[in-house]
């Protein structure tokens, strides 16, 4: 189940990107569905507004189903910042409130754009028992929060080309302090899928984070310390495709074990919409 949670994450992150591309100001909307089996085990949504000088994402999940037999998980998440000087997208203010079964946590936090540096932190955190949370010096309080992270690097026009030999980077998600990594050497083509959008050419990449700051660990001395649902660990392959219509890439697939089988998770709907004009959805961009 950790799994499954640390992909959501990451699927949702991403999900900011679309947008971009049609426009001075618009608003897209990207729905993913993780499925067991036969079973619809969570949903990812997302709404976005972007223009030339600003963006604002926000993100949902839930578990559901059969998989909340092992406990209920939710999320939503927002992000909101400016097209720097630098040509990159830097946060303003991000928020990130929800629960990993009995773990609940709030953070709501202030950025310096032209620094990174975290200027208020605002948090509220519900511990599991016989757990304890790592606290952040202020002085490692910076970096990308992920939502700006992950869509800085899908907004790079040279996605194949620059992330082929790995690329690194902080990120600050408010419970913990981690450094991204990123390596997109795969390719393979996605047949059409009944519970997809998407069809054709993919890069496949491979998401890892090492914790560096914060995070939370067990205080029981007989238990040994494993990754915890918490932390920003991960090892998790993600597809990206290019839908009709844009000239960047999207997440379009992922999939892995969980004992019982295999999660596959799929970008099941989108629709982008210019504040005037028609909407572009995953029917019509095919025309």
């Amino acid at each position: 189940m950790k799994i499954l949670i640390r992909t959501i994450l990451i699927l949702f992150t991403f999900s900011a990107y679309a947008n971009a591309q049609i426009g001075s100001s618009y608003k897209v909307n990207l729905k993913y569905k993780a499925y067991w089996g036969g079973f619809t085990v969570a949903e990812i949504t997302s709404d976005t507004i972007i223009d030339n000088n600003n963006y604002e994402v926000s993100a949902h999940y839930k578990v559901k189903g059969i998989a909340s037999i092992v406990g209920k998980m939710e999320n939503n998440t927002m992000a909101r910042g400016i097209m720097h000087r630098t040509g990159e997208y830097r946060q303003l203010y991000y928020q990130s409130q929800g629960n990993f079964g009995k773990f609940k946590y709030l953070n709501k936090v202030s950025f310096n754009p032209d620094n990174l540096m975290v200027t208020d932190h605002v948090q509220e955190l519900e511990l599991r028992e016989n757990t304890e949370y790592i606290p952040i010096d202020d002085l490692d309080k910076h970096g990308f929060d992920p939502m700006t992270l992950f869509l800085n690097m899908i907004m790079n026009e040279n996605f194949n080309r620059d992330y082929k030999n790995g690329y690194r980077d902080r990120q600050f998600g408010g419970v913990f302090v981690s450094s991204q990594s990123f390596l997109c050497d795969e390719y393979e083509t996605l047949e059409k899928e009944r519970r997809s959008v998407f069809e054709g050419e993919t890069t496949i990449c491979k998401i890892d984070g090492e914790l560096l700051a914060g995070g939370i660990r067990s205080t029981d001395p007989k238990k040994e310390r494993k990754r915890g649902r918490e932390d920003d660990d991960q090892d998790s392959r993600l597809w990206f495709g290019k839908m009709p219509g844009f000239n960047g890439m999207l997440p379009v697939y992922t999939e892995f074990k969980i004992g019982w089988g295999k999660v596959r998770i799929y970008l099941s709907d989108f629709s982008i919409e210019p504040i005037e004009g028609n909407i572009l959805t995953a029917e019509n961009n095919r025309d």
